[in-house]
């Protein structure tokens, strides 16, 4: 050991370390010491609750680099992730946005719960929210903290959970006011407004970052695509176009812009906007998209191109050359439509049908490609028009398209429009042909019929035929089957198909089923299923005027598989040979007719086939039933066709022979029915009031304000019999028992056809079995206010759109045949909706109220299309009085919730503002 030379003093210095002087230990422990200090002193001012250089400078580093940056980067990842299982519908306009759906999104919950973790516990463990010393109040620091709050938000948003992202969003939009960021969060804030439906908040958003002057430019992209989302929600497509314009020109990512412009062209050429649609998918190749998104552009830029420019040969060969491409076979039927899109474009329409029936044989498995096709088919068939084969084309088309495709309703709504023009031009067709057979000799008739005879007799053989050639070829394929399974193939070996007819390998996976399809199309397994089919011809023309519909002769097919002698005389005595039988053929022609004239103008908009209808009826019918109204529809489509002339004819018709009906005062006022409408509710609280009166025991107001209704509304108003029952009732209060039975008389006598003659029925014979309490004037009074009930139970729908639904009937007990109205509603469901097996059932609302209800619709929505369509139908619920039958779409709650509350009142207005508005 070195002794250190020095005084005892100077040794003691060192003597607190327990050592001499020169100890190198000693230095290090003092090394440490100061160390030790020093990064005390630093973490001291690193706290959250100090706001300097080095707490900034730590917190900041820290939470970018070990929490942000990691969190960020799982997000982005499974947001892509999520994007890539995101379905397209290119058989639609696109969603701006890819999130999938939530049982998608589901898959990649836990990167985004992780994501979520990362940047929550940055945001608690290194906040910075201490005041500065310029700041009078608290306020963020740390400059990723916001960063970090939008990465959850966005998280939240594509975990499908929008409410709690708007809570996130909400938070920074109000916390971060100064920073940029807060644009950002207002941006994902009207996308989670808008996935919910909740237009009118997303609306104020856009409007406030319109017209914010200091908006980001980075963000305007974004922005734009958003606004561009939000109207096509609206459907206000113009303003979509324009936004998405925007949002192409202000967006860097390729892939962002290659999809802002597909939907751009998908809406301009929905428009028929076909220039710009073409240039539009341009600007989608020229970006190098996804092999899916640069083949639907090149099949849509083939159906929006100029046959006169100089493109026209380059898109062809194009079409063609994809024909050829082995790695398209599966995409060929859309291939072969975008071709007859081309022809369609050059005026070739026998082209045109022939590529879009190769269109239909060729497809294999995308039955939405198939249904466009029909579709197209039968709007060719439509412009020509020829009626009977766009029936068919459409009732194809139906049959191979989902509801969800977004103009299901509007297809069916026009195949069903086409399905009652031809059932009615068929019912015209068939009377005309029938009284042509009364009107000749025995003979002739005779011959006639066995002519129809003969020729179903070659239709059956035909069809024999026809089936034989089919199990043939079954057979063969069968045979070809096994043939191939029995040949060794090289690994290497080409496929087989190349070069060959392409329906080869589909044989080999479903024998004749391929064959069926070519020529009939995805059928559902019902009876007579080519009886839609059979009305089309090779020519597409109609069937001869002198043919008859031997089903509807026969009226049973039973009739079809008795002897030709048998069928004769069965057909032969189905003949009308009465006046009464033509009298009553006679009435089904003048109802077809009219039909035809409606359809043809409200739903077809064929004015000139709509005229021909009405006039062939006034001049065939002088005195027809349907004069005012076919006067007035042909007044109104000579003035929409500005014939001032022909219009002013039939006006002046209407005025001088019947000045007193509704179709003159219509004229006379085109606000006449919504006038009528305020009186009506004018009338329903005067109603009210006076019910409110007799509740009270004020009988002598009761009957005054029956007297002042008399004067003040019309005669035949709908409350008038209600108000005559509530008289009679004060009546039986305060005079006496003959007095009381005269006025319940006179309601019975008046309104004989009104519910409340059956309460005046029950309370006469009540009268004759014994005395009339006062219980029962109460009961009746209750029980007769059944459609305008101020006192009835407070009620509570709600709207919910996505809940199972009903259409309802509501009616007087015994003021309709229900039994007879339900069967003809099942009949209506078996023709126009056989895939949703709809059931029909009635029930009490009330002691005197009944319903129908049809059930059950999977939506609003598609209640909604089913409301829309049987209100259309002719003959079927328009021969009823609307005042005194209603009908509705309603949710199971909502139903459950009117019948514990009677509140008809309450709910008919839910309807009204929730549904139809």
């Amino acid at each position: 050991m070195v002794i250190f030379a020095g005084t005892a003093q100077q040794r003691g210095i060192f003597c607190v370390y327990g050592a001499d002087f020169p100890n190198i230990g000693t230095v290090k422990r003092l090394r440490h010491l100061l160390l030790f200090a020093l990064l005390s002193a630093g973490l001291w001012s690193c706290s959250v609750n100090k706001n300097n250089f080095f707490s900034r400078s730590y917190h900041g580093t820290t939470t970018h680099y070990n929490f942000y940056f990691n969190a960020r980067e799982r997000m982005k990842e499974a947001s892509a992730s999520l994007a890539d299982a995101h379905e397209d519908k290119y058989d639609r306009i696109l969603n701006v946005f890819k999130i999938a759906d939530l049982n998608k999104a589901k898959g990649f919950f836990a990167d985004f719960d992780e994501a979520i973790k990362k940047a929550s516990i940055a945001i608690t463990r290194h906040s910075i929210t201490a005041k500065g010393r310029k700041d009078k109040q608290l306020k963020e620091h740390n400059r990723w903290i916001p960063e970090c709050y939008l990465v959850v938000g966005q998280s939240q948003y594509y975990k499908h959970d929008f409410w709690t992202a708007i809570e996130t969003f909400q938070f920074m939009s109000s916390e971060y006011k100064n920073d940029e960021i807060r644009s950002e969060a207002m941006i994902w804030l009207t996308r989670s407004y808008l996935e919910l439906g909740k237009t009118t908040d997303a609306e104020y958003l856009i409007d406030y970052l319109k017209a914010d002057k200091n908006f980001p430019l980075r963000y305007k992209g974004h922005f734009y695509a958003v606004r561009a989302h939000y109207h096509l929600i609206k459907k206000d497509l113009p303003r979509a176009a324009e936004c998405l314009q925007l949002a192409a020109s202000n967006t860097r990512n390729k892939n962002d812009r290659a999809r802002y412009y597909f939907i751009l062209g998908q809406i301009q050429q929905k428009s028929d906007s076909l220039q710009q649609a073409f240039a539009a998918y341009q600007n989608v190749l020229r970006l190098n998209p996804s092999y899916e998104m640069a083949f639907n552009a090149r099949i849509n830029r083939a159906r929006c191109f100029d046959s006169g420019s100089e493109g026209a040969f380059t898109v062809k060969r194009e079409l063609n050359k994809m024909l050829k491409d082995e790695n398209n076979q599966e995409f060929r039927d859309q291939i072969y439509f975008a071709l007859a899109g081309v022809a369609k474009q050059e005026k070739n329409e026998p082209l045109a049908m022939e590529l879009l029936n190769t269109s239909i044989q060729v497809s294999a498995g995308n039955q939405t490609q198939k249904a466009l096709s029909y579709l197209e088919l039968g709007n060719i068939y439509l412009k020509r028009p020829e009626y009977l084969p766009a029936a068919a084309y459409y009732d194809s088309a139906l049959t191979n398209l989902t509801q969800d495709y977004p103009d299901y309703f509007d297809i069916q709504s026009r195949r069903n429009s086409l399905d009652r023009l031809v059932s009615n031009l068929k019912i015209i067709l068939n009377e005309d042909s029938l009284q042509r057979l009364v009107s000749m000799s025995a003979s002739e008739r005779e011959a006639a019929v066995k002519k129809i005879i003969e020729a179903e007799d070659a239709e059956k053989e035909r069809l024999k035929k026809e089936q034989e050639a089919q199990k043939r070829l079954e057979e063969q394929q069968i045979q070809e089957e096994r043939e191939l399974r029995s040949q060794p193939r090289a690994l290497n070996q080409p496929n087989s198909t190349t070069g060959a007819w392409y329906f080869f390998n589909q044989s080999a996976i479903s024998f004749g089923e391929t064959e069926f399809l070519k020529r009939w199309g995805n059928r559902k397994l019902e009876d007579n299923w080519r009886r839609s089919e059979k009305e089309l011809s090779s020519e597409g023309g109609e069937a001869p005027a002198e043919t008859i519909d031997s089903t509807k002769i026969a009226a049973a097919d039973s009739i079809a598989g008795l002897d030709p002698q048998a069928r004769a005389a069965a057909y032969l005595s189905m003949l009308p040979s009465s006046p009464e039988d033509i009298a009553e053929s006679n009435a089904r022609i003048t109802e077809a007719y009219y039909n035809c004239g409606i359809i043809y103008k409200e739903q077809l908009t064929n004015y000139k086939e709509s005229i021909s209808s009405f006039e062939t009826l006034d001049k065939r019918f002088p005195e027809n039933k349907y004069k005012q109204p076919s006067y007035y529809n042909l007044y109104r489509i000579y003035l929409i066709l500005k014939d001032t002339a022909k219009a002013d004819y039939y006006k002046n018709y209407i005025l001088n022979n019947y000045p007193e009906s509704d179709y003159a005062r219509l004229i006379l006022n085109p606000n006449f029915f919504r006038d009528m409408q305020r009186k009506s509710e004018v009338l329903e609280v005067f109603y009210e009031n006076t019910y409110k009166a007799y509740l009270n025991r004020q009988y002598a107001q009761v009957i005054e304000r029956k007297q002042y209704a008399d004067e003040s509304f019309p005669a035949n108003n709908k409350l008038a019999p209600k108000f005559a029952f509530l008289k009679a009732l004060a009546v039986g209060r305060t005079r006496s028992m003959n007095d009381f039975r005269f006025d319940l008389e006179e309601v019975i006598r008046q309104y004989p056809k009104d519910s409340v003659s059956i309460r005046a029925k029950e309370l006469l014979d009540y009268i004759d079995g014994k005395s009339i309490s006062k219980t029962n004037l109460d009961t009746a009074a209750v029980d007769t206010n059944n459609l305008v009930d101020p006192f009835a139970k407070s009620a509570k729908f709600v709207l919910d759109n996505a809940s199972m639904h009903f259409f309802v009937v509501v009616y007087p007990k015994g003021a309709i045949d229900a039994q007879g109205l339900m069967e003809e509603i099942r009949r209506f469901n078996e023709i126009d909706f056989p895939e949703l097996n709809l059931t029909v059932s009635n029930g009490a609302m009330d002691l005197s109220n009944q319903y129908i209800a049809v059930m059950s619709f999977a939506s609003k929505d598609e209640s909604m299309g089913y409301y829309r369509l049987i209100l259309s139908e002719p003959g079927l619920l328009d021969s009823y009085d609307p005042q005194l039958v209603r009908y509705f779409a309603i949710s199971q709650d909502n139903l459950s919730e009117l019948t514990r509350t009677r509140d008809m009142a309450a709910y008919a207005k839910f309807f009204r503002e929730r549904y139809l508005e």
